[in-house]
């Protein structure tokens, strides 16, 4: 018997992708529900596929990283955000012969459940969420998303049923540590997913740490550029250590950063991560950012706008789900932006009402949570 194309290319795996601790297709540990392989791709590119085409992927194009709402159309996205860490976890994976259909997976997917607002939306959601028993981490959303809010076009089930190496390295992706080496669990299992402890437990796959680590290679350097642009630094600001170790642009810091963790992986095959000089600029640079850009009172302001903006979103939507019993029968052809909450409701009947109105929010664009904060909150007159 004949093989298929999937299998023949997972047969041209075993040559490719040459590093010892490479994950072929072909060993993945499967799907959230099985179903039988496609015969074309193999599972991770399909993985990727999916995540690509899904709306939620479409949406993050209207998610900013941390300038909120930029009237500056070359201010970064979280779109493309998520497309700078694939780009440059397939050129490492290409180099150290591990499986580019993995990282590309993982990376498009990565940022998958992240609220409006960047991060302060995500810290403005888990404050309103804690009231209600809930707790809102964006990598541990990132899996629900995948799992069961996504959805693809022509599909009436909502949930993308990736395999468990792609799911994982979604949920492990938090790399905002000093670690400079990570190291794959081998001993991870796919029931044990949503007890992922953030920071702590690394990806069971090398391709999962290597998008770990160019998590923080994709966006340093560009908020730096960012910030730039936005006129809140100079170069002149720039710490000496950053400029002389990796560089004053964002093109010079990713080279610099992707050629020392190939490098570093050559001398640890079972990790990777950065040499020790190069994790102490990236440590100085991270902190820069920190203080001078994330804090910067022109960004604070923006920040302080969004956590009111999210609580209040929250608390009215929970309401209306929980007190009010009767809704206003809509006009015909006109639609409230509770009335496509109530929609979304039924989509979601098994889970809590706090949960629901989560979910909801998360999947917010920014332009689309600021809409939803004027109909709910800003009177208008009697037409």
């Amino acid at each position: 018997m004949s093989q298929s194309i999937r299998e023949r290319r997972e047969e041209l795996e075993r040559k490719i992708f040459f590093h010892p601790h490479a994950t072929l297709s072909c060993n993945s540990k499967g799907r959230l529900s099985p179903e039988p392989p496609d015969p074309v791709r193999t599972i991770f590119e399909q993985d990727s596929q999916r995540i690509l085409y899904s709306l939620s992927f479409r949406r993050m194009r209207h998610k900013t990283q941390v300038f909120l709402l930029p009237e500056n159309d070359h201010i970064s996205t979280r779109m493309e955000h998520a497309l700078y860490v694939a780009s440059i976890s397939m050129t490492v994976a290409r180099a150290l012969g591990l499986n580019t259909d993995l990282v590309n997976a993982i990376a498009l997917g990565h940022d998958l459940g992240h609220a409006p607002f960047g991060h302060e939306g995500e810290k403005a959601l888990n404050t309103a969420a804690k009231e209600y028993g809930l707790r809102f981490e964006h990598e541990l959303h990132s899996l629900r998303t995948v799992d069961y809010l996504a959805k693809l076009i022509g599909k009436e089930k909502a949930g993308l049923n990736l395999s468990f190496e792609v799911r994982d390295g979604i949920v492990s992706h938090y790399g905002e540590t000093a670690e400079p080496l990570v190291e794959p669990d081998l001993g991870k299992k796919p029931e044990n997913l949503y007890q992922t402890k953030r920071g702590e437990d690394k990806p069971s796959t090398l391709e999962g740490c290597v998008v770990r680590v160019v998590d923080r290679i994709a966006y340093l350097g560009r908020d730096l550029e960012d910030a730039g642009r936005a006129h809140l630094i100079k170069e002149d600001d720039i710490p000496g250590i950053v400029k002389d170790t990796l560089g004053k642009t964002n093109g010079k810091i990713i080279g610099t950063l992707v050629e020392d963790m190939i490098e570093g992986n050559q001398k640890h095959p079972q990790a990777v991560g950065f040499s020790k000089k190069i994790n102490q600029a990236v440590r100085a640079l991270y902190e820069f950012n920190y203080e001078r850009v994330y804090l910067n009172p022109r960004v604070k302001r923006y920040s302080e706008n969004a956590h009111r903006i999210l609580k209040l979103l929250f608390t009215r939507l929970y309401e209306h789900l929980t007190v009010i019993q009767e809704m206003e029968v809509p006009k015909p052809g006109v639609f409230t932006q509770l009335d496509y909450f109530v929609r979304y409701t039924e989509c979601e009947q098994d889970a809590a009402p706090a949960q629901v109105v989560m979910d909801f929010i998360s999947g917010m664009t920014d332009n689309y949570a600021v809409r939803c904060f004027e109909e709910l909150y800003i009177p208008r007159g009697i037409r």
